[in-house]
């Protein structure tokens, strides 16, 4: 079966009563109006599912695509209401003609499901519906099932108003992340690409189709695991890279449980091309935090897929919760086998690379950090620090302060074999981006990291705060 996309152009339009027409419910009111795609579709019959069963039946409203695929799907007053609950199906038969292959009529029927208006989220005023809104659509209705118990609908997805707040909202989430691990914008992935010509980008959306679906499907499932979990998603993608002129091959899944604030465990697999098995474990996380008199005690594990095995970390950081905190990050490096030799690594004092870090926050956002760091045979002047976590205080904390010069600008080391500082610029206003990040450390480097609004972001390099350009990071890797 080919790929199949419906292009809404306009996709609600009001229709004038002619002054001679009666008021009766089958006045016509409303049409859906748009194109059927894989070329240009001619002979499909486009028809609204009032009862969720795919099928055309008798008095639910239909048409047939003309010479651009093109269709004027007409709603009798009756159906006005429903009309944004409930799916429209696209049957296109065998016999039908796709324009790509003008001679060769379609030999296999099949069929497509534009979505109902609110289990959307682009602008209803105009519309492109790509493959990945409508492999979407399967797993919205496979959760609206479950919850009707089979029962679906126009009132009964009226009236389960909370349930497609709750899809709206985890669509949402999952449109950034796609779009900012791809370094594309949301309305990007929504776009025409057959229309704008955009090969590399309908080719990247048609590669994501599998991996949206399974991630939407697998989220729920994780979230059904998990119901008072703080955040939970499972993410298939393509790529480690954010970059989209540089991805690798290979599909990835991964998956995050956060419990609650500071608890979290996380996983990433590289998986077989179909999706099904998990060929490889490629990094592993897990973090726990407890909070007691006015400090944050947390432990992270982590492993890293390496040529020989794994990497693995295990670090215990102490800081007070202080709106200008200090604290020290004591970590260990082993190489391992797996991710139970990992976790069961313990910090050895000998062994033990020290961080001193401060943070100052304005309420709940980070405005600024600076990070000095001790190799094994470089005493900080906190080694009592370390593997005290049962009995340090707050006062044993607060004299980093005195130490470390925090001002951003200041490139002070204090003895420490490598600093870094860093200032968050934050912003409400829609024009500009959310944040922008800028940092600069002890080899002379600086970066400026830019995440705006739409899911992108930008990464600029160079040796001042004033010389900094995205052509020079390739230099800086």
């Amino acid at each position: 079966m080919s790929l199949f996309k419906l292009i809404i152009h306009c996709s609600i339009l009001t229709l004038l009563v002619s002054c001679g027409g009666s008021t009766d419910n089958d006045n016509p009111v409303k049409a859906f109006k748009g194109r059927a795609i894989d070329g240009y579709i001619i002979g499909a019959t486009v028809f609204l599912d009032l009862n969720f069963n795919s099928l055309h039946d008798a008095g639910e409203p239909s048409v047939v695509t003309q010479e651009e695929g093109e269709f004027e799907l007409v709603i009798p007053s009756r159906y006005s209401q429903c009309a944004q609950y409930v799916p429209i199906v696209v049957d296109v038969p065998v016999g039908a003609i796709d324009t790509d292959f003008i001679n060769t009529p379609i030999e296999n029927a099949y069929s497509m499901v534009f979505p109902p208006q609110f289990a959307l989220m682009t602008d209803q005023d105009l519309l492109n519906l790509t493959p990945l809104t409508s492999v979407v659509w399967k797993q919205v209705e496979q959760e609206l099932r479950v919850y009707q118990s089979g029962n679906l609908s126009c009132q009964s997805i009226i009236a389960g108003q909370e349930l497609r707040e709750d899809i709206a909202h985890r669509l949402r989430e999952q449109e950034w992340r796609i779009a900012n691990r791809y370094n594309i914008t949301v309305s990007e992935l929504y776009a025409d690409y057959i229309h704008s010509g955009d090969d590399s980008l309908h080719q990247l959306a048609q590669k994501l189709v599998p991996g949206l679906q399974k991630s939407y499907e697998e989220t729920k499932q994780l979230l059904d695991q998990h119901p008072n979990a703080d955040f939970a998603w499972v993410e298939y993608f393509l790529g480690r890279l954010a970059n989209k002129d540089s991805l690798y091959d290979d599909w990835y899944r991964y998956e995050f449980v956060q419990t609650s604030n500071g608890n979290f465990d996380s996983e990433t697999f590289v998986m077989s091309d179909d999706l099904s098995t998990k060929v490889s474990l490629f990094d592993k996380s897990s973090m726990k935090t407890v909070q007691r008199s006015g400090m944050n005690i947390e432990k992270t594990v982590n492993l890293v897929y390496a040529e020989f095995g794994y990497g693995c970390s295990v670090s215990e950081w102490l800081e007070t919760t202080l709106q200008q905190s200090s604290g020290v990050r004591n970590s260990v490096y082993y190489d391992v086998t797996d991710w139970t030799e990992c976790e069961s690594q313990m910090i050895a004092g000998s062994e033990v690379m020290q961080s001193l870090i401060t943070k100052n926050y304005s309420g709940s956002e980070l405005s600024s950090s600076t990070e000095h760091v001790y190799h094994t045979d470089n005493n900080s002047g906190f080694s009592h620090l370390i593997g005290v976590t049962d009995s340090v205080t707050q006062e044993d904390l607060t004299p980093i302060r005195e130490v470390v010069d925090t001002d951003f600008y200041s490139d002070e080391s204090h003895g420490a074999d490598y600093w870094s500082r860093t200032k968050n610029d934050f912003s409400e206003n829609v024009s500009k981006p959310a944040q922008v990040m800028t940092s600069h450390n002890s080899d002379g480097k600086w970066e400026k990291y830019t995440n705006y609004r739409d899911g992108t972001h930008k990464l600029e390099c160079g040796d001042s705060e004033t010389s900094m350009s995205e052509s020079q990071c390739t230099n800086f890797k």
